[in-house]
């Protein structure tokens, strides 16, 4: 264990989540101390019998049954020197706007007031996991996504449909809520702190602010569902051409714009760890287009004895390294993968590891 770690706690949010679950494994492996909220403690017991064995003497479990109630998470905060807030709406099967948007904009509003005003001076970072939803507009077409982007379509398009807005158009639009929410909290503060000559003793917050901005993420999770009706949202394509319940290629999630759980766990740590440079700021993670269809050929070609992997038409919709199509919408990564100082993991290896673990539900 690292002595600059010793004794520190981070606190992830929804700990049982596919990402956070990566994150905390991360983090226990560089020798913190991982605080995780979940609705229910006895749902965590899948993961400390599993992942998170070696580890129990440094794993906490806090419950958290509903984090849009008001001070929901002041006790999980106290003594933290970092908030990782991962839990969020994500089953496109609902058709509901109080499902997905009040929910995730009330918990991160909620966690980080939370974090404000109970988990003490230590706290260096707060690190929202937001999407790449929040950044991207289909209505631009060609164009070269950056941070400085908003999702300014989804929400307002959601409203206008109303019950029949579709669970992918609502989740966009709670991700772009629950991020601008978390900045509307910074702002404020700023203007508090702005007003103290005058009397307030209110104060900018001392702890650095980042927000994760991911594709759509793949990789192998690190504690899979004993039912594989169960498995990630983002994985539920995977699954289904690799077990052949799928018979055709399934539609592509959003843009199809990938990348690594891995990767999107090492950046939410990056920027735990350094605060002075994350504070502030938004990292977009891509690292191309990768569709079903792609993912397919991909299976077919590591398990030629499957025949029940859908064909498709290989090589129809994707391009060679499964890069951006020129003529389309981009997303621009390069702070991120800076940061990280390397190349994202590549498509293929994301599927053939999140086959391997696929491999004990055949």
């Amino acid at each position: 264990m690292s002595s600059s770690t010793k004794g520190k706690i981070v606190l992830v949010s929804g700990i049982n989540g596919y990402i956070a679950s990566t994150i905390g494994l991360d983090l226990l492996r560089k020798g913190y101390t991982v605080r995780g909220t979940t609705r229910s403690k006895h749902s965590a017991d899948a993961l400390l019998n599993g992942a998170y064995k070696d580890y129990a003497d440094r794993v906490e479990m806090v419950e958290v049954q509903n984090m849009t109630t008001p001070g929901a998470f002041d006790e999980a905060v106290k003594g933290v020197t970092a908030v990782l807030h991962t839990a969020s709406p994500l089953d496109f099967s609902v058709k509901s706007w109080d499902y997905f948007v009040p929910v995730a904009v009330n918990g991160a509003a909620g966690i980080l007031r939370s974090a404000y005003h109970h988990a003490g001076p230590q706290l260096e970072s707060f690190v929202l996991t937001s999407s790449v939803a929040a950044v991207m507009d289909p209505r631009k077409k060609p164009y070269a996504f950056t941070e400085a982007d908003w999702n300014t379509y989804s929400e307002e398009k959601a409203k206008e449909l109303g019950t029949e807005a579709p669970g992918a158009l609502l989740y966009q639009a709670s991700k772009t809520a629950a991020e601008q929410a978390i900045w509307a909290f910074r702002d404020e503060y700023k203007v508090a702190q702005s007003k103290l000559a005058n009397g307030s003793s209110t104060t900018q917050p001392t702890f650095s602010i980042s927000a994760v901005n991911p594709g759509v993420v793949v990789g192998p999770p690190i504690q899979p569902p004993t039912d594989p009706n169960l498995i990630n949202e983002t994985l539920k394509p995977i699954w289904a051409l690799f077990s052949g319940a799928s018979r055709t290629i399934p539609d592509a999630i959003g843009s199809a714009s990938y990348i690594d759980v891995r990767d999107v766990a090492a950046m939410h740590i990056w920027c735990a760890t350094h605060p002075a440079e994350s504070n502030g700021q938004r990292y977009l993670m891509t690292n191309g287009r990768g569709t079903p269809q792609a993912a397919a050929d991909i299976l077919r070609k590591a398990y030629p004895h499957r025949t029940e992997i859908p064909v498709g038409e290989p090589g129809s919709d994707y391009e060679a390294g499964y890069a951006w199509p020129k003529d389309g919408q981009t997303f621009v990564a390069t702070k991120a993968m800076e940061a990280l100082g390397g190349d994202f993991i590549l498509f293929d290896r994301s599927i053939l590891d999140t086959a391997k673990v696929f491999e004990r539900y055949l």
